[in-house]
């Protein structure tokens, strides 16, 4: 055995309990007393060989590499460069099997980050040649430096070199640490192409000189490390939630201002505590979303970390606490299996059952479960696995272990903890008590002080004598602030037009014949005002920052606004007078915005119509979901008659919507969309989740679920369409309103998509349909790269939409529902107010707003394509288990066609080809597996299918084989 590996196991044996924290003592301590004796085991000659030979290979193995701790070389002064350059010849064959570590790396799925959106985020910037990246994935890191970055099937592919010698692709989402210019772009330039299989003996030595950079830094950070390893013991300590129960958030930058003090951090103490942080895995955990843009680590609670050391140690020392909560859980799961069988078909219910109980070092083990379920990216070590898998096998009722947060789910619904209608995404994150702890930056002006008047319009709880005070944090406006700019738009119709089950109707339109200009027309946007009542200084305000927007979920809705007296007035609905900010456009029949306004209004004719009888009324066909497994009957809403004063309106309105579509298609409007799977759940009899005790609960019955694929490019017709180009409008209204005044504020910004072939955006337009949707595949097969999209306080481009740059496009037309529509408002009634000094918010804050702002679209995005993926994973699942062996199954079965979306690569873990794909008749993804290695599989390529294994889970699956 290799001396360190067994010096490395002398001092894990010797591991007392009294190097553990007290809570792990006191977990142990009953079950040490009694702790059974080991019984001898002896292993068979023919075992007993064959580990020798194993061990002795793995020995030679190990002495063979290059650089390892503990094995030296022979001084020689040439000695480092011979090797580095034997390194790099060897890494330049083509037929090399790849290290283990590199295998690893190919083989496992990233679930926990779905590469096919990556399309969708791209990075505002290349990785540059020359730039040292340390990449993270599969629980392995590797160091190298950037020769080249290649665009393939719409995303940009890197190609970096090693410290190990060899030139290998990746993904620019598996960077986490990154240093522009760390080599000179001329010696990279010599190190040849990134993808060559042969090199001339300059651009070897161009590599070489290249690795001896790249290890001398290696080596450097690890000295730094153990430099000031001391200060980083106590970082944890020094950073933690001061409330043992809560977790906290710490960056980089500021866990290396806690350890240097008052020192400066270069380069290397910088990179020496980022690995550190991602090293300690059982402390911190790093951001999984885009941790190269943002740097944070969520920091673990103490009881979380207390919980943690204390099961780990249970099961390294095999404590009969474990053996007796797996022998309970044995029991319980299985009465769960029988119980789940016989009330399949009934309502969700559940009671409690007083017969069995946990102790306290079982709910220890309970709680460790349910910490374990949040999951974590694979660019760090899974503190849990190990644990988690003996738990697990020594139950014995659970199979593959390789979708471990789906056992851990279902082990924690099985055993009554968890009811099985509660989908385990994570519906809350850390960021938010961060941005709730900081609260709104704001400039002292009119919308943060009290203006008191005899006269005022709209009044609410709290009132003050004096006029112009600051308001504090539990005050409303005591009237409304612009109630003398207020425009009465009298008896014009305002149409509130949306779904049957919409919960806050936050818009409605209107539209205003010019006599005298009749190829023209003034088309109103009127929206909901909130900030009539609530000021950003309202601690409801800072609760609505930290939220950022509604959360809908399939099965519940968190809205991002209480409900408290003051606001329940604000939805728009019907006969009464309401307060609104509208954006009126003056358009004329090219599409053009002659002339645009915002004024606080007044909507006294509003009525509520549905998008399905406004698209009948003006002979538009309905924009109608597809039910593949049947039950659209039921979503399908009564039909209403709208009139005919309304139908002349909206017909009317329609010219000039769709001639804004137009200009919007004229200056480059390009998106795509896939087929995305949906759930109806209902939720009328769905009981809230119990909270957690030592008692399980038992569950009966399931929700009942409707299935259907949602089109978003179908959806763009008729009533629909015409809405959302209203809402286009108002948002480049509010961008350009605020521009004419240089007032910074959140634009959404999507840069212009980049060609590899010249000709390829033009052609990918020609081929756009009449709203601007491209076909995906054809934009993969041409290589067109969409742009990055992010927030930026200048007016950008919007290229998905077709805003040119200078005109810019923000946030402004749902302000119940999403933070940053009412931080617009705020930005717009304060310039209106103090047109002198028109700033409400310091730029500093704004851009550091811009930057969080467009890391939470993206986790938003991702989350809440998880929950519906695990919805519909398990409307499938529970479909194909009450039809098992009927005719549907069979019908269903043999109609499967998959669409493939990416290149087939190598799974070396498992020693088969897959390529990544998609049911478009279901609205989800999945991988084709066990293909052949002369699989010639096309991307767009349809290929009849049928399902190997489907997972529901924190990161569900859809794995399937040709048919």
């Amino acid at each position: 055995m290799h001396r360190r590996g067994a010096s490395r196991l002398a001092d894990i044996a010797s591991t007392s309990s009294a190097a553990l924290s007290r809570t792990t003592q006191r977990h142990v301590s009953n079950a040490a007393r009694n702790r059974r004796a080991p019984r001898e085991r002896t292993l068979s000659k023919r075992t007993y060989d064959r580990v020798e030979v194993t061990t002795k290979g793995l020995v030679a193995a190990a002495a063979k590499k290059q650089n390892k701790a503990g094995w030296g070389h022979p001084q020689h002064y040439e000695g480092e460069t011979r090797r580095l350059t034997a390194a790099v010849k060897s890494g330049m064959n083509p037929h090399k099997i790849p290290t283990p570590e590199l295998q690893m790396l190919l083989a496992t799925q990233d679930r926990s980050f779905d590469a096919l959106a990556a399309v969708e985020y791209e990075r505002a910037f290349r990785f540059e040649p020359g730039a040292l990246v340390e990449i993270r994935r599969s629980e392995s890191v590797f160091h190298g430096v950037v020769i080249e970055s290649l665009p393939e099937q719409g995303v940009w592919l890197t190609f970096s070199l090693l410290s190990g010698g060899e030139l290998w692709p990746h993904q620019e989402s598996d960077v986490m640490f990154y240093v522009p210019d760390f080599v000179d772009r001329d010696l990279v330039t010599r190190c040849g192409i990134g993808h060559a299989n042969s090199l001339k003996e300059s651009e070897i030595a161009a590599r070489v000189k290249v690795l001896k950079k790249l290890r001398n830094i290696e080596i450097a950070s690890e000295r730094r490390v153990t430099e000031i390893y001391h200060q980083l013991r106590s970082l944890y300590d020094q950073v933690r939630h001061p409330d043992p129960k809560r977790a906290a958030t710490v960056t980089v930058e500021q866990a290396a201002r806690v350890v240097m003090k008052d020192r400066p951090v270069d380069l290397l103490t910088r990179w020496a505590i980022h690995k550190y942080l991602f090293d300690k895995s059982r402390l911190f955990v790093a951001e999984s979303v885009d941790f190269l843009e943002r740097p944070t680590f969520m920091v673990r609670s103490k009881h979380e970390v207390e919980d943690l050391e204390a099961v780990n140690e249970m099961v390294a020392r095999r404590d009969a606490v474990v053996d007796s909560f797996v022998a309970k859980a044995k029991g319980v799961i299985q009465a769960a299996r029988t119980r789940e069988r016989a009330t399949w078909t009934h309502p969700p219910c559940y009671q409690v059952d007083d017969s069995i109980t946990f102790t306290s070092e079982e709910m220890t083990i309970i709680r460790f479960f349910r910490t374990a379920l949040r999951g974590m990216r694979t660019i760090q070590k899974d503190p849990y696995a190990v644990s988690l898998s003996y738990i697990l096998k020594s139950v014995g009722l659970y199979g593959s272990q390789e979708f471990m947060p789906r056992s851990v789910h279902l082990f924690l619904v099985e055993l009554g903890v968890i009811p099985p209608w509660v989908d385990p995404i994570e519906r809350a994150h850390i960021s938010g008590e961060d941005r709730r702890n900081s609260g709104l930056a704001l400039l002292d002006g009119p919308i943060t002080r009290d203006h008191s008047s005899s006269s005022a319009a709209v009044t609410t709880a709290s009132t003050r004598p004096t006029q112009s005070l600051p308001l504090g944090p539990d005050d409303f406006y005591s009237r409304d602030l612009v109630d003398h700019l207020r425009h009465d738009f009298g008896n014009l119709p305002a149409y509130i037009i949306d779904d049957v089950d919409a919960e806050e109707l936050d818009d409605a339109i209107s539209v205003e014949r010019i006599p005298t200009e009749p190829d023209c027309a003034w088309l109103h946007v009127h929206i909901a005002d909130p900030t009539s009542v609530l000021p950003p200084t309202h601690r409801i305000a800072r609760e609505a920052f930290s939220r950022m927007q509604t959360r809908y979920y399939l099965d519940t809705s968190v809205p991002m606004l209480p409900d408290v007296p003051q606001l329940r007035h604000l939805s728009l609905g019907e006969g009464r007078a309401q307060l609104v900010l509208t954006f009126s456009g003056k358009i004329d029949l090219e599409g053009n915005i002659v002339d645009y306004k915002i004024r606080p209004g007044i909507i006294r004719n509003a009525r509520k119509l549905h998008y399905h009888d406004v698209s009948k009324a003006i002979g538009s066909p309905p924009a109608l979901h597809k039910f593949p497994f049947g039950g659209g009957e039921r979503l399908t809403p009564p039909p209403n008659e709208i009139g005919k004063t309304a139908t002349d309106d909206i017909l009317f309105a329609q010219q000039f919507t769709d001639a804004l579509i137009a200009s919007r298609l004229r200056h480059g409007a390009m998106q795509y969309a896939f087929p995305k799977a949906m759930v109806t759940v209902d939720t009328k009899l769905l009981p809230e989740a119990p909270p957690v005790t030592n008692r399980r609960y038992l569950w009966s019955g399931f929700p009942k679920m409707d299935f259907y694929v949602e089109d978003h490019q179908a959806q763009e017709q008729g009533a629909r369409k015409l809405v959302a180009e209203y809402m286009r409008l108002g948002s480049r209204i509010a961008s350009m309103w605020l521009r004419d005044r240089d007032i910074p504020a959140l634009r959404r910004v999507s840069r212009p998509p980049s060609e590899a072939v010249p000709g390829a955006i033009q052609q990918l337009l020609k081929a756009r349909d009449e709203v601007g949707y491209a076909d995906f595949f054809l934009m993969q097969r041409l290589g067109i790269l969409v742009g990055q999209a992010s927030y930026e306080l200048t007016p950008g481009p919007h290229s998905i939409v077709g805003v040119p740059d200078g005109e810019g496009y923000m946030r402004a037309t749902s302000p119940l529902r999403r933070f940053l529509d009412m931080l617009t408002h705020w930005q717009i009634k304060h310039a209106m107010l103090s047109p002198d000094a028109p700033r409400a918010f310091p730029d500093e804050w704004l851009k550091d707003l811009a930057i969080d702002a467009t890391w939470w679209d993206s986790y938003a995005t991702r989350n809440n394509r998880g929950h519906v993926a695990w919805w519909a994973h398990k409307f499938l699942e529970r479909w194909i288990t009450e039809h098992k062996g009927s005719p549907e199954v069979e019908k269903f079965t043999n109609s499967l066609e998959a669409i493939v979306v990416g290149t087939p690569i190598n799974n070396y873990h498992y020693q088969y080809w897959q390529a990544p794909s998609y049911l478009w008749d279901l609205g989800l993804k999945a991988t084709i597996i066990r293909l052949e290695p002369d699989s010639k599989l096309g991307l767009g390529q349809r290929v009849p299918v049928k399902i190997a294994s489907l997972q529901a889970g924190v990161t569900s699956s859809l794995e399937i084989v040709r048919r």
